[in-house]
């Protein structure tokens, strides 16, 4: 039980009071989440807004944009890069193979690779994906690798996506937190 609080408060500390130090934990953890998938990470570090005493200021959302998020997708695109490398160099049989390490399957790579057409626009639909709270990054990666998506866009379009995924949660629950508060 004291072990589990620690962990609980060592998260809040970290978001709710962001550092140097709290952003090299937030994205080595937010890589190796997105490694393994273990649970929605945005969603855990935006929850702990409900624990803010007081109200957001631009200051306060500066330290979570600069602090928080930027390593988020930081962390979130390095984590990703395997599963890009893995569908781009191997395609169907790779995925088919190894994607029950990842839990997925060839049906969900193809759900996400309708939404491509091989026009302009494309690079925009990824980044609205990536940038869409809750919505899975794997999917999109291996769909990214499997249509030769070139890896300096996939990375600047994933760290953005990432990003401002983060930053529209913290909007969501900071909002939602201080609506409670009132």
């Amino acid at each position: 039980m004291e072990l589990s609080f620690n962990f609980v408060q060592a998260v809040q500390d970290m978001v709710l009071k962001p550092d140097f130090t709290s952003a090299i934990i937030i994205l080595w953890s937010s890589f190796l989440n997105e490694l393994v998938a273990v649970f929605p990470y945005a969603l855990v570090l935006s929850g702990q807004l409900l624990f803010l005493k007081g109200s957001f200021s631009i200051a306060f959302i500066a330290k979570l944009f600069v602090f928080v998020a930027v390593p988020v997708g930081v962390g979130t695109t390095l984590g990703t890069l395997p599963a890009y490398g893995l569908s781009y160099f191997g395609g169907k049989p790779a995925i088919e193979k190894f994607g029950k390490y990842f839990r997925l399957s060839w049906t969900d790579v193809e759900k996400v690779e309708s939404k491509f057409r091989g026009v302009w626009y494309d690079e925009i639909i990824f980044l609205a994906i990536q940038s869409t709270p809750l919505l899975p990054f794997l999917p999109v990666s291996v769909a990214a690798g499997i249509l030769r998506m070139h890896l300096l866009p996939y990375v600047v379009l994933t760290f953005t996506g990432a990003t401002i995924r983060m930053m529209i949660m913290f909007a969501f629950v900071g909002l939602g937190a201080e609506t409670l508060a009132q």
